[in-house]
């Protein structure tokens, strides 16, 4: 068992190794659009309040976080966390003016944390 969980999380890893560079975009087309809106009625039904902390795992290029901070009106903290170095790096890129966004290569089964150190 724990052999098939290392090759599957090898299959997922060379997937997003391939496709992180174009992932918004092909967010964008296989949702038409659509997981801009649930993203943005996710971070409405949160309503979080200016200073919380989020973490967000499996990240991908910090599209929740970016929300998290907007929401907030750039008071809150956020952790994004993805174990693709790519997405990562597109992230870090792309949110580069976000200086309350820290970014970690990790697992949700291992994470980075003390419990209790986030809102959500």
């Amino acid at each position: 068992m724990r052999q098939y969980l290392q090759n599957k999380k090898g299959l997922v890893q060379n997937v997003f190794n391939k496709v992180y560079d174009k992932y918004d975009l092909m967010n964008d087309f296989m949702s038409l659009g659509i997981h801009r809106l649930w993203k943005k009625n996710l971070i409405n039904w949160m309503s979080p309040s200016p200073k919380k902390k989020l973490i967000d795992m499996a990240c991908g290029t910090g599209d929740l976080g970016k929300l998290f901070l907007e929401h907030t009106n750039y008071t809150g903290k956020v952790l994004c966390v993805d174990p693709n170095s790519g997405m990562l790096k597109k992230g870090t890129e792309r949110l580069k003016k976000y200086n309350n966004i820290t970014w970690k290569k990790g697992y949700a089964e291992k994470i980075l944390a003390p419990d209790n150190s986030f809102d959500y």
